[in-house]
């Protein structure tokens, strides 16, 4: 069928229509593997038996490549607020004279895209009332996060928001689950730190259990999510997922099978580890893990070993200096 000029002129157009919008659809999922900003994000608080409270932090690396080593101090600090509404610019007005350590505790190895329930601090009932803030500066760009004891209806975490900020989801869950307490881990054959050479393996061990809640899940009844149309990339040296909530490198999925898993990772990491076994299935009752870790150059590295029984993890770390 031939077109008139006129039925020519509008098919062209609506062609041309078309492709700005596929090329600004692209556009609009492009990947950033470097360059981009790390934000800071508070998961939010639990009550702990003694009266305490522990404020939980986590945060998400915009790169899928690029993993910053960003030492505290100055790019990578706390301050303690009073007044502070929302996250983003703060008002220096607000900071308090006394302010506390800069360091909190908070990793300076930051793996890529979003690692949840990172590390937790402890206050005193005292905190009502103020803000704990988190400043990370990276590619030119400052993120914070705020965390409060205020607004106990949305800040106030328990098992199932673990779930669902981990990306476990909320449906399904039973009194059970409720009942739920966090797995126990700790370091065996070394109080705080070891000694290492360049290139030579280092045997770590730990040593975790559960109480056996939730228990192991069937694989079979995750949804599989479907391909981005854009490739996602393998993130993280091997995390090819394409959700941001399930990119962590403690990943509730690898729990599955028994209901505890322990992973390995960097947390504060001048240089490059690699660890002869990362994640470990562990029976719930309590199993000693063993693997060994080979560093690339000098400094001093802390390694953390994460309990995971599929909902809450709990962590312990040692340091290592290397030569």
């Amino acid at each position: 069928m031939k077109l008139s000029r006129s039925r020519r002129v509008v098919f062209s157009a609506a062609v041309a229509v078309l492709c700005v919008l596929s090329v600004s659809m692209a556009s609009s999922q492009t990947l950033h593997r470097f360059g981009q900003s790390v934000q800071p994000i508070y998961e939010g608080f639990e009550r702990n038996s003694d009266g305490t409270y522990t404020m939980w932090f986590g945060y998400l690396n915009r790169n899928y490549d690029e993993t910053p080593n960003i030492p505290v101090g100055i790019n990578n600090s706390f301050q303690v607020a009073e007044g502070v509404k929302t996250a983003g610019p703060i008002d220096q007005s607000l900071i308090l004279g006394d302010s506390g350590p800069l360091d909190r505790g908070q990793p300076t190895y930051f793996y890529p895209r979003r690692q949840q329930f990172a590390f937790g601090i402890q206050v005193q009932p005292e905190f009502v009332g103020k803000e704990l803030v988190w400043s990370v500066t990276h590619n030119g760009e400052t993120r914070t996060a705020v965390g409060t004891l205020e607004r106990e209806h949305i800040w106030a975490v328990d098992e199932g928001v673990w779930g669902a900020n981990r990306g476990r989801g909320t449906s399904g869950r039973t009194e059970i689950e409720y009942a739920n307490q966090p797995p126990a881990v700790r370091m065996v054959g070394v109080e705080r730190q070891l000694s290492a050479n360049i290139g030579r393996p280092l045997t770590l061990r730990a040593f975790a259990s559960d109480d056996g809640l939730p228990g192991p899940y069937e694989r079979g009844r995750r949804r599989v999510m479907e391909s981005l149309p854009n490739n996602l990339p393998t993130v993280g040296g091997g995390i090819g997922r394409n959700s941001p909530k399930s990119q962590s490198v403690v990943n509730y999925i690898d729990a599955d099978e028994t209901g505890l898993a322990l992973t390995w990772i960097m947390y504060r990491a001048p240089g490059q580890v690699h660890f002869d076994s990362s994640v470990t299935a562990l029976t719930a009752t309590g199993e000693e893990t063993m693997t060994t870790a080979t560093f690339s150059q000098p400094g001093t590295y802390v390694l953390r070993a994460y309990a995971d029984d599929g909902a809450y993890t709990r962590s312990a770390e040692v340091t290592v200096e290397v030569r």
